[in-house]
C-alpha cells in the first residue's frame, strides 16, 4: 500500500507538473531545434524533482508515529505532543513535512522526533545525511560560493551558501569530536597493496594565511626615524602600534603522507597508493604528531604480521622539528632516515652559484658532476664538503658569501649520513620525497591559499580533515563510520 501511494504521489507530481509546461509552451513539442531541445530538458528535470519531493514527502508522512500515543527509548517513555513543521533539505531539493513531536513527561526537557531519529539527524540539522554528504565531499574542491553556484546548474538540490557554511561547520565539528575514533576507523581499513615492497613515509608543512596577529612577511620596512619597536606619542603618551605586527600571520600547516612502492622492470620506485593527513597549524604540531604516530604504529604492526619484505623509508627534509620528530620517535626506529634528493640538489645549487657566480658555465659545471655523484657515489657528500671547506680557505669571498657558503657547508655536515641515494636506487627506492611535495600543493596550497583567503583555525581544520581524506580515497569509508558514530553517540 505504501508503494502505490508512493508511485502514485510521485507519478501526479511529475504529470501536473509537465502537463502544466506543455500548456504554456505548446510550440516547443512540435519544432524540434536546439532552444526547444533545451526547455524541453528542463522541464523534465523540474517535474523529476517535484516528483522526487512528492515521494519522499509520502514516504516520510506514512512511516511517522502519529498513531501512537507514546513511544519508549532508551529505558524513557515518551508522550506525544503534537506535531510541528519542518523542511528538510533532500537531494530533490526542500520537502515539507508535518511530523510527529514526542516528549518526556517524567524526566522534563527532552524532545523526541521518531523522523528526525529514523533520518539519523541531530539537534537542528535540516539537510539528510545524503545531502550533508555530498555537499562536504564537494566542499574538498571548492568554497561555499562555488559550490552555491556549482549546484544551481548541476543539481536539483540547491542550498544557499549559509546553508553550506553551516553544514560544512556542524559536521567538521563532529568530525573534530571524533577525530581519534576517525583515525582508528582509517588505519584499521589501511591495508597494503599486494605488489608493494616498499613503503615511504614523509612530512612536510606548508604555509597558511591565519587570522591571528603576527609579523608581516618579507623585508622589514620602516620610515626615516621610526624604530622597530613600539614607541610612545609624545604628545599624549599613548603607545604606536608596531608596524611588523599585521592581524593575520601567515603559519605552517601540516601535512603527512605514507605511500606504497614497487619496484619496475626497470628497477625504478612506482608509487601505487597514498593516504594523507593533515592539520592547521598549532603549537609543536602537537595534534599532527599524535595522527601521524598513531599511523605508523599501525603499519609498523601490519607489516610486522605480514609475510612480505617490506622495506620501511622516512624521506623528508632537513627541518630541524622533523628530524627532532624522528629521533624522539620509537616508532620509526626500524625507518631508514634519508634526506629528499631535491631538497639536497637546492643546497648544492646554492653552493655552486656561490663558488663560481651565478648562471656561470663554471658553477653549472660543478653543480652537474656532484649531483650526479650522490647517486652514484657514497662518498660524494662528503667530497662535496671538502670541495666547498678548500676552495672558503683558497678563495678571498666576501663576508656575506662567506658566510652563506658556511652554512652550506654545515647542512652537508649536519646531514651527510642522511645521504644514502646510491643505496635507495640500487634497491629501486625513492629517493625523492614527491608524494609529500604533491600533497602540500595539492590539499594546502590549491584549496586553502587562493586569492584573499585567510582561515581561523578551527575552520581549516574542517577543509583540510575532507580535503585528506578525499585525496586519500577514504572518504566513503570514513563518512559510513562517521554517522555510525553519530548514531550511537
Amino acid at each position: 500500500m505504501k508503494k502505490n501511494n508512493i508511485i502514485r504521489a510521485a507519478v501526479s507530481a511529475f504529470e501536473q507538473s509537465f502537463s502544466c509546461f506543455c500548456q504554456n509552451n505548446p510550440d516547443c513539442l512540435d519544432n524540434l531545434d536546439d532552444n526547444n531541445f533545451k526547455t524541453i530538458t528542463y522541464a523534465l528535470i523540474n517535474a523529476a524533482k517535484k516528483a522526487g519531493t512528492e515521494g519522499l514527502k509520502h514516504y516520510l508522512t506514512e512511516n511517522d508515529n502519529k498513531s501512537k500515543s507514546t513511544i519508549n527509548f532508551n529505558e524513557q517513555k515518551f508522550t506525544y505532543k503534537g506535531t510541528s513543521s519542518k523542511k528538510y533539505l533532500t537531494l530533490f531539493g526542500k520537502v515539507s513535512v508535518e511530523r510527529s513531536i514526542y516528549y518526556d513527561e517524567i524526566h522534563g526537557g527532552e524532545y523526541l522526533i521518531p523522523i528526525d531519529r529514523a533520518l539519523g539527524l541531530c539537534k537542528n540539522d535540516f539537510a539528510t545525511l545524503e545531502t550533508r554528504e555530498m555537499i562536504l565531499f564537494a566542499s574538498s574542491n571548492s568554497t561555499p560560493r562555488e559550490l552555491e553556484e556549482l549546484l544551481q546548474k548541476a543539481s536539483l538540490c540547491n542550498p544557499s551558501r549559509s546553508a553550506i557554511q553551516h553544514i560544512i561547520n556542524k559536521d567538521g565539528d563532529c568530525m573534530e569530536q571524533f577525530k581519534d575514533e576517525l583515525i582508528d576507523n582509517t588505519v584499521e581499513q589501511l591495508q597494503i597493496p599486494e605488489s608493494s615492497n616498499a613503503v615511504v613515509i614523509s612530512i612536510d608543512g606548508a604555509n597558511v594565511l591565519v587570522n591571528e596577529p603576527g609579523k608581516k612577511k618579507g623585508p622589514k620596512k620602516k620610515r626615516p626615524g621610526s624604530s622597530k619597536k613600539c614607541k610612545k606619542n609624545k604628545r599624549d603618551n599613548t603607545a604606536v602600534a608596531n608596524p611588523d605586527i599585521k592581524p593575520t600571520s601567515y603559519q605552517n600547516a601540516m601535512v603527512g603522507s605514507v605511500s606504497f612502492y614497487e619496484t619496475d622492470s626497470e628497477n625504478k620506485p612506482n608509487r601505487l597508493q597514498s593516504i594523507y593527513t593533515s592539520r592547521m597549524p598549532e603549537e609543536k604540531s602537537v595534534e599532527f604528531k599524535a595522527d601521524m604516530n598513531k599511523i605508523i604504529a599501525s603499519l609498523n604492526e601490519k607489516i610486522d604480521c605480514s609475510d612480505k619484505t617490506i622495506a620501511k623509508v622516512f624521506l623528508t627534509d632537513g627541518h630541524l622539528m622533523i628530524k627532532g620528530y624522528v629521533k624522539d620517535n620509537p616508532q620509526l626506529e626500524a625507518f631508514e632516515h634519508c634526506i629528499d634528493f631535491f631538497h639536497v640538489a637546492e643546497h648544492l645549487s646554492k653552493a655552486a652559484d656561490i663558488l663560481y657566480g651565478e648562471n656561470t658555465d663554471l658553477s653549472q659545471c660543478w653543480y652537474s658532476k656532484w649531483r650526479e655523484r650522490l647517486k652514484t657515489d657514497e662518498n660524494a657528500p662528503q667530497n662535496i664538503i671538502r670541495s666547498m671547506q678548500g676552495m672558503l680557505s683558497r678563495k678571498n669571498f666576501s663576508k656575506k658569501n662567506a658566510e652563506n657558503l658556511q652554512r652550506e657547508i654545515t647542512f652537508f655536515k649536519n646531514n651527510k649520513n642522511l645521504m644514502k641515494y646510491p643505496n635507495l636506487i640500487d634497491r629501486g627506492l625513492p629517493i625523492g620525497s614527491g608524494p609529500i611535495e604533491a600533497a602540500c600543493k595539492v590539499i594546502v596550497k590549491q584549496r586553502m591559499c587562493r586569492s584573499g583567503m585567510r582561515w581561523s583555525k578551527e575552520k581549516g581544520q574542517h577543509v583540510l580533515s575532507i580535503r585528506a581524506l578525499v585525496k586519500s580515497k577514504l572518504w566513503n569509508n570514513t563518512w559510513e563510520k562517521l554517522k555510525e558514530l553519530k548514531k550511537a553517540a
